[in-house]
């Protein structure tokens, strides 16, 4: 396939080479490993703080921007070495989960960082999102409102040669979408895309359609919409997206339903834009190999490389808390369909993860982790 041709580069480890994977595609390149994946990491960095307004709730805060909760975290970085005028840098994007968050941007020169928010690269910006929420009014956003941006994924698209950030919004037309026959499920959060030719730019185009206006607030696509499958009727956000080697999209989603129950589920795409559920979802529940009964959360994917039957094999890593408590705890899995997964018997990972995503980059014998507000490095057991 094309991206994965373009999407390799060499890595010398021990005097020999081995062509790994784009980082930019997600899936990271595991297939040299000398024994499992780590438990732990050698080390963790704090990489985001709350120092701008909007990084602020404004949920019942009349008192806004000061207060509020500060859940600033949900990051996804990507190397700007795509597109147009390609810098080499590192593109944090993140947000927070409360009203009125919307996507940001800081920038560095080393996947360590330290992450510059781009309104302290540039001061003739008021702040550093990327994407704003069309209600956010910046002297004092509606302490009733909860729209929100969050949970942002970006990914390279090579075919159509732009950057793609997969988000979740809050749907203000979920009333319209659940008495509508045509579109199931709930439709109060899904997941939206937005594209953008040149990172260096800061400037993203969310898909909009006015067919969708009706149903969907802002005119927004939702490419991962709620489905009427009581795991994913209500939610389809803190979606994880990614190229697997075959050239196929994956899409490693978080379902919520309207009892409140979060599970993981998988779709995929040909062109990252049409999506199609599995028909085996909800494929990671308590019921089935999970062990613990609370939320349950997306994670990551790793390319293992060939199995001994020539099959690629994936690792799989989500999250599940117990459900006295929302205290998520990483899991590893393995697998070559994504719906059958052998659970790792070694136990939970030691790394804290986070409510979103966590997006894996790896440089040499490092395997870097964001999650939250931190970045995890782990040291690699390389062939």
């Amino acid at each position: 396939m094309a991206g994965l041709v373009v999407g390799m580069s060499i890595l010398l480890c021990g005097g020999l080479a081995h062509a790994i994977l784009d980082n930019n595609l997600k899936v990271v390149d595991l297939s040299d490993l000398d024994g499992p994946l780590p438990l732990d990491v050698e080390a963790t960095t704090q990489i985001l703080w709350q120092t701008e307004d909007w990084e602020h709730s404004s949920y019942n805060n009349p008192s806004w921007p000061s207060g509020g909760t500060d859940s600033v975290g949900y990051p996804t970085v990507v190397k700007n070495d795509h597109g147009q005028n390609p810098d080499g840098k590192y593109y944090l994007y993140y947000a927070h989960h409360d009203p009125m968050s919307g996507i940001g941007c800081a920038v560095a020169d080393s996947i360590e960082g330290p992450y510059a928010k781009i309104a302290a690269l540039d001061p003739s910006r008021a702040d550093s999102k990327v994407l704003t929420v069309p209600n956010y009014n910046p002297s004092g956003p509606n302490p009733g409102d909860p729209s929100h941006y969050s949970s942002p994924c970006v990914v390279w698209n090579e075919q159509e040669q732009l950057w793609f950030m997969y988000f979740h919004y809050f749907n203000h037309y979920h009333g319209a979408w659940t008495s509508d026959p045509n579109y199931p499920g709930y439709g109060h959060q899904m997941t939206a895309l937005a594209t953008c030719p040149d990172l260096s730019s800061h400037n993203w185009t969310i898909w909009t359609d006015p067919t969708w206006g009706n149903v969907s607030v802002w005119d927004i696509v939702p490419v991962l919409p709620t489905t009427a499958e009581p795991w994913i009727n209500s939610a389809s956000s803190y979606n994880a997206i990614q190229r697997l080697v075959s050239g196929q999209w994956l899409a490693f989603v978080r379902g919520t339903s309207y009892a409140g129950e979060a599970r993981v589920g998988f779709a995929t795409s040909t062109d990252g834009r049409k999506w199609n559920y599995f028909r085996q979802n909800p494929v990671i529940t308590p019921e089935g190999i999970g062990e613990r009964g609370g939320a349950y959360r997306p994670y990551f994917v790793g390319y293992l490389g060939k199995n001994g039957g020539g099959q690629d094999e994936y690792l799989v890593v989500w999250g599940e808390s117990p459900t006295a408590g929302d205290v998520p705890a990483a899991v590893y899995g393995y697998t070559t369909d994504f719906v059958n997964i052998r659970r790792d018997p070694r136990g939970f990972a030691s790394w804290k993860p986070g409510d979103g995503l966590v997006s894996p980059w790896r440089e040499g014998d490092k395997l870097y982790l964001f999650a939250g507000k931190y970045v995890h490095r782990m040291a690699l057991p390389i062939q």
